[in-house]
């Protein structure tokens, strides 16, 4: 295995029953630096809630559940290795084999209390660029784990672009608000009141929150 997940800062954080399971821990990649320097510049697509709306030839209100988000996939459902690598730095391929472990479905499993083990794994890079943001909203009930990896360099809460755990589907029941630290990842474990939203990143900025999601999927759900 390579290592380049710090697996014992799993098994060291603990998770949180209030509104709803998840878990917020610091150190989550041994070195960091490599990855934030080497995230991928291209190869994303933007996904906008309202272009996806106005294909399917609807109308929404002014709150759109997203807005400018860009992904790209390092791991594709069910795949074990890396999607695109000739567009990824080196050490992509490492992180991925540790995704792929049998050691990280068990310290995740051990975390949450959700057997992963043989669940179906997807992971993403995401990028939200300036005025991007999610609105409150619960997972699909197929979503039972995900993980948040945060390589956003030099962040701090007033830069916007926090995770919001809520208490309702009211944006204004904020329970906590977390920003994308660099190395800190979250864990939540899909529940019907598992509210959460993403603040806007603001324009004029010039900066984009960057990570790593991981999703866990139980197609039987």
């Amino acid at each position: 295995m390579s290592n380049a997940i710090n697996m014992d800062a799993i098994s060291a954080a603990r998770m949180s029953d209030e509104p709803f399971p998840y878990a917020l821990y610091d150190e989550a990649f041994h070195d960091t630096r490599p990855l934030i320097e080497g995230f991928p510049t291209e190869g994303f697509e933007w996904h906008s809630q309202r272009r996806i709306l106005e294909t399917l030839g609807k109308r929404g209100s002014d709150a759109w559940y997203q807005h400018s988000v860009a992904t790209r996939a390092l791991l594709e459902l069910g795949e074990e290795r890396p999607h695109r690598p000739e567009g990824l730095d080196d050490i992509w391929s490492a992180v991925a084999e540790d995704l792929t472990s049998a050691e990280y479905r068990e310290r995740l499993t051990e975390l949450t209390g959700h057997d992963v083990r043989k669940l179906k794994m997807q992971a993403h890079f995401w990028r939200f660029d300036e005025g991007a943001f999610f609105q409150p909203h619960v997972d699909k009930p197929h979503k039972m784990v995900t993980q948040l990896f945060y390589l956003t360099d030099q962040w701090s809460k007033d830069m916007g672009g926090c995770f919001r755990v809520l208490g309702s589907n009211d944006a204004e029941d904020v329970h906590a608000e977390i920003p994308p630290v660099p190395n800190n990842s979250i864990v939540l474990r899909r529940t019907d009141n598992a509210w959460h939203s993403v603040s806007p990143v603001p324009r004029g900025s010039g900066r984009s929150r960057t990570l790593l999601q991981v999703w866990f999927w139980d197609d039987n759900q």
